[in-house]
């Protein structure tokens, strides 16, 4: 987890204005512990950090819907409709990568290992290729070409550095962010890596954000086309054209009501966490948090801790609390589950506003979504979905109108796992009584299906 500490008025900073990474500190404590949410209640974070290894790949275990060990859903990766992959963090902190090739009726481990203190990345593009990225103190990849029974293993190490996050939009073309540590020359900051030989060779492509800006997360549509979640002291969205060589900031526009503002005479302005998210081709939806006092409550300010989740300590009458968030910045897979309230509810960011561009950030509309609480997903630029506890929406004006809430029989989907397939098929994991679970659709989302997960040893 990166964990930048931006200290505003009534804190006093703990550190550097660009502190380096506390993976030790507060990574894995945020990681794996219950954190107070005073705002709405207590949320339990399941954040999923495999250490990859070469596991019991083969082993195929027939799904039971009874004597499930502890583990949480870290995340899931469908090409279609009946082939997909899932990330499992099981109680003994130990992670398990598991393949279906018949729509969940069976699973074949495929990966476990240990769980690391940053995080991972995955993302298959077929059925036979995918990539595994171990973010931290190295990047080690994992690379796929018979659809996970074997894998080829390339490691990266890195000097003073911390790798943040890594995207690949096909086998050769990937992306790594990493964290430079601050030193007597300079500040900390954030440096880009392309490779376009599938690991092989990385270029430095330098600072992909302003000075002053903070860079989190990377997503790419294809070799040209990306994206930043970034924190900023304005509401910019980051975006490239050349691959990652160059980035413009566009001026994302304001709500009706403005854009909060820092209190008189603070330290530090207002800062705004910006995740620009491509859906497909020119689309591209985007999330905007304010970084402000909550309202209603006597905060001075706030420190960002890091994403993902999304995580902010305020200064509240004499002390601090930290409040754990789901935004809808979270729509694709970044290996956490969820945030649950003992209520059920999910914990989402007062005020952020949700905005969305058909032409590549040229133009920007509203895209309020359907209900605060649920999660979305897009067949494309124009076609998108939004799934809640109990009920459902779709758009097809890139989320800037929606129809009507209408009924469904499923529990809430786990922020940033639904994934919309086609106009037909699509899947989320979910948070059942005692274990996850996955739901799926092949009818448009009319109809789903609930789907069980294997038992599993802890390795």
């Amino acid at each position: 987890m990166n964990a930048h500490n931006l200290a505003l008025k009534g804190m006093e900073p703990e550190e550097d204005l660009r502190t380096p990474l506390r993976a030790a500190r507060v990574g894995r404590a945020l990681a794996l512990m219950a954190a107070s949410v005073l705002v709405i209640g207590i949320a339990t974070i399941a954040y999923a950090h495999p250490q990859l290894s070469f596991g019991a790949a083969g082993q195929t275990h027939p799904t039971s819907s009874s004597g499930h060990p502890a583990y949480t859903l870290a995340g899931l990766d469908f090409v279609d409709a009946s082939r997909g992959w899932v990330v499992l963090e099981l109680a003994s902190h130990d992670f398990a990568v598991l393949h279906t090739a018949d729509a969940g009726r069976s699973w074949t481990r495929q990966l476990s290992g240990p769980l690391s203190d940053v995080g991972e990345y995955a993302r298959f593009f077929d059925p036979l290729d995918g990539v595994v990225v171990l973010l931290g103190s190295a990047a080690v990849i994992f690379q796929t070409a018979d659809g996970g029974k074997s894998w080829i293993r390339t490691d990266r190490a890195i000097s003073r550095r911390s790798v943040l996050a890594a995207d690949f939009v096909d086998p050769s073309h990937g992306w790594l962010l990493v964290q430079v540590e601050g030193n007597q020359a300079g500040p900390l900051h954030e440096v880009l890596y392309r490779t376009s030989n599938a690991g092989a060779t990385w270029d430095d492509l330098g600072d992909p954000v302003a000075a002053r800006d903070w860079a989190f997360r990377i997503a790419f549509t294809d070799a040209q086309r990306g994206w930043l979640y970034s924190i900023s002291t304005q509401p910019y969205a980051y975006a490239t054209t050349d691959g990652g060589a160059s980035w413009r900031r566009a001026l994302l526009p304001a709500p009706a009501r403005g854009w909060p503002k820092a209190p008189k005479g603070s330290v530090a302005p207002e800062l705004f966490f910006v995740a620009a998210h491509p859906t497909t081709g020119s689309g591209v939806a985007v999330t905007v948090v304010p970084i402000a006092p909550p309202k209603l409550r006597s905060a001075d300010g706030g420190i960002v801790l890091g994403y993902p989740p999304l995580t902010v300590r305020a200064f509240d009458g004499g002390g601090s609390v930290e409040y754990v968030y789901a935004t809808f910045a979270d729509s694709s897979l970044y290996r956490y589950t969820a945030i649950l309230s003992e209520a059920g509810v999910l914990p989402v960011v007062p005020d952020q506003v949700e905005l969305s561009s058909l032409d590549g950030g040229s133009s920007w509309k509203a895209a309020p979504v359907p209900s605060a609480y649920g999660a979305i997903g897009y067949a494309d630029a124009l076609d998108w979905w939004w799934v809640g506890a109990g009920s459902w929406a779709t758009s097809s004006d890139g989320g800037v109108t929606w129809t009507g809430l209408r009924p469904l029989s499923v529990p809430a989907p786990l922020p940033g796992s639904l994934q919309v397939l086609d106009a037909d098929h699509a899947w989320f994991g979910t948070m059942g009584s005692t274990t996850p679970l996955l739901q799926a659709t092949q009818d448009g989302g009319h109809e789903w299906r609930a789907v069980s997960l294997p038992e599993l040893g802890s390795g």
